[in-house]
């Protein structure tokens, strides 16, 4: 598991469990400087995604 975003500052209020994210800190927090959900064409929720998501190195 990266360290990448352990130490960074969080988004208040944003929680998130995708643990192979570089901007999820373990602990379930986001330290992206910004999120972006998408796609502009969801009808739903389901449909939705982050696109802020950018897979962890191993």
């Amino acid at each position: 598991m990266s360290e990448y975003g352990k130490h960074k500052e969080t988004i208040s209020c944003v929680k998130c469990d995708v643990t192979n994210c570089i901007h999820n800190n373990h602990k379930c927090e986001c330290t992206a400087r910004e999120i972006k959900v998408g796609p502009h064409s969801a009808h739903s929720c389901e449909d939705t995604v982050c696109q802020s998501f950018h897979a962890q190195e191993k």
